[in-house]
C-alpha cells in the first residue's frame, strides 16, 4: 500500500521510446504523464520534434524538444546514454524518470531516478532483434539500468527477469502494473457495430487481435494456423482480423495468410487510431492474445474493460494479468489455441462468464494510481 502525495514534483522524464504513439510504450508514456500532470507534478519532457504534437497537452508539462538528426536509433541510444546525462541541469528536478529503461537509459546518475522496465523478451523470443540491438540490450543496458536508484517492473512476470537475467537485486526493484483509458474503454449498452464493420469492410462477426505484425515474437503465424484447424462450420461464420502496422520481419505472417485456403478470412487492417479501438473491441465475439512473450500485455485489459470475452498466452505476464478472466492457452501449440477459440465461440455461458470476470479484473489497473504509486517511491526513499 502507498500514500497519495498532496506534494508537487519537479520531474525530467524522456519520451524518447514514444514510437510515434504506435506501441505499447507510447501508450505508457503518454498516460503516465498525462496522469502525473493531472496530479500537479511539473514536468520536463525530452521528445523528438515529429512527437511533441500527439503528446499530452497541458500546462504543467514542458516539451525539451531535441534536434531530428538524433532521430536514427543507433545515434539516439547512444546521444540518450552518453550525451544526454551531460546536459541535464540536474538540480532543476527532484527526481527524473527514465519510463522505458528496456530501449532507452543513461550510463550514470546525478539525482535519484526511476527506471522502468516493460520486458526482457530477448531472452524468450528468438531472432526478435538484430545482432547489434541484442548485444545493447543483453550487455549495455544491463549495467546502466542497475545503476539507477530503483527499477519499476510493470508485472511480477518482468520482476522475476529482471531478477535472472539483469541481476537487479531485489531490493531495487518495485512492481507497479500498468493502467488503461477507462475513459475510452469501458462497456456500452448502445453500442451498435455497424459503423466500425462499415469502415474496415468487416461482413462477418470476428475475432480480433491487435498488435504490431511482426515475426515471431507477436505469434501471428500460429494464431494463423490455429484459425485454420478450427471447424468448417466456425471458418465459415468468422474472420480473423489483425490490427497493427507490418514491421520489419512480418513477412512470414503476409506470405502464409496469402497462401492459406483461409486467406478470405484474414483480414489485415493496418494500424487502429486510439479513437476506433474501443469500438473494434466491442465489436468483436472474442478478443485473443496469443503473443509468445508480453511485459504486461494492455490490450488485454483494454478489450476486458470493453466487456469482450478473451482468450491469451499463459506464458509471461499474461496468464498473471488474465487471472481467471481469460481462457488461457500454450502459445507454441496452434491446436491448443484453436481449441480455446472453438470453445469460446460456442459456449455462450463461457463467454458470459469470461465477460463479468473480465470487468471486475479491470479495476486492478488504473493510470492515476500506477503514477501516484512512483511518485511514494521517490518520497519514500527521501525520507
Amino acid at each position: 500500500m502507498f500514500n497519495q502525495s498532496t506534494q508537487s514534483y519537479k520531474i525530467l522524464i524522456s519520451a524518447m521510446a514514444y514510437d510515434g504513439g504506435k506501441s505499447g510504450i507510447s501508450v505508457y508514456i503518454y498516460n503516465v504523464i498525462r496522469a502525473l500532470a493531472l496530479a500537479k507534478h511539473q514536468l520536463d519532457v525530452v521528445v523528438l520534434p515529429e512527437d511533441r504534437e500527439s503528446m499530452p497537452q497541458h500546462p504543467n508539462v514542458n516539451y525539451l524538444t531535441i534536434s531530428p538528426l538524433l532521430k536514427k536509433p543507433l545515434i539516439n541510444m547512444l546521444w540518450h546514454l552518453l550525451i544526454l546525462p551531460f546536459r541535464i541541469c540536474w538540480r532543476k528536478y527532484d527526481f527524473v524518470l527514465l519510463p522505458a529503461a528496456n530501449r532507452r537509459a543513461f550510463w550514470f546518475y546525478r539525482k535519484f531516478t526511476i527506471t522502468v522496465v516493460h520486458d526482457l523478451s530477448q531472452y524468450h523470443v528468438d531472432y526478435k532483434y538484430d545482432m547489434l540491438r541484442i548485444c545493447y540490450i543483453k550487455h549495455i543496458l544491463p549495467r546502466a539500468v542497475r545503476r539507477s536508484d530503483r527499477i519499476v517492473a510493470v508485472s511480477g512476470s518482468t520482476a522475476r527477469d529482471l531478477k535472472t537475467y539483469w541481476h537487479i537485486p531485489e531490493r531495487k526493484i518495485v512492481v507497479n502494473y500498468n493502467g488503461f483509458d477507462d475513459a475510452r474503454f469501458f462497456v456500452d449498452p448502445a453500442f451498435a457495430p455497424q459503423p466500425v464493420r462499415r469502415r474496415f469492410s468487416l461482413r462477418k462477426d470476428f475475432i480480433f487481435y491487435v498488435s504490431r505484425i511482426e515475426h515471431p515474437g507477436k505469434n501471428h503465424l500460429n494464431l494463423i494456423k490455429a484459425f485454420e484447424l478450427l471447424p468448417e462450420t466456425l471458418r465459415q461464420r468468422y474472420d480473423l482480423v489483425l490490427g497493427g502496422s507490418f514491421w520489419p520481419g512480418a513477412e512470414p505472417v503476409s506470405d502464409y495468410a496469402a497462401n492459406s485456403p483461409d486467406a478470405a478470412s484474414f483480414k489485415f487492417i493496418g494500424f487502429v487510431e486510439n479513437s476506433v479501438l474501443p469500438d473494434l473491441y466491442r465489436a468483436a465475439t472474442l478478443y485473443v492474445f496469443p503473443s509468445l512473450f508480453e511485459g504486461f500485455g494492455l490490450s488485454l485489459v483494454e478489450a476486458m474493460a470493453c466487456g469482450t470475452p478473451t482468450a491469451c498466452s499463459s506464458n509471461s505476464s499474461l496468464g498473471e494479468i488474465a487471472g481467471n478472466a481469460a481462457l488461457c492457452f500454450d502459445a507454441s501449440r496452434p491446436a491448443e489455441i484453436s481449441s480455446a477459440i472453438a470453445k469460446l465461440l460456442t459456449m455462450p455461458q463461457l463467454r458470459k462468464k469470461l465477460q463479468q470476470r473480465g470487468l471486475k479484473r479491470v479495476q486492478d489497473f488504473n493510470w492515476n494510481r500506477h503514477a501516484a504509486k512512483l511518485v511514494d517511491i521517490y518520497e519514500k526513499a527521501s525520507l
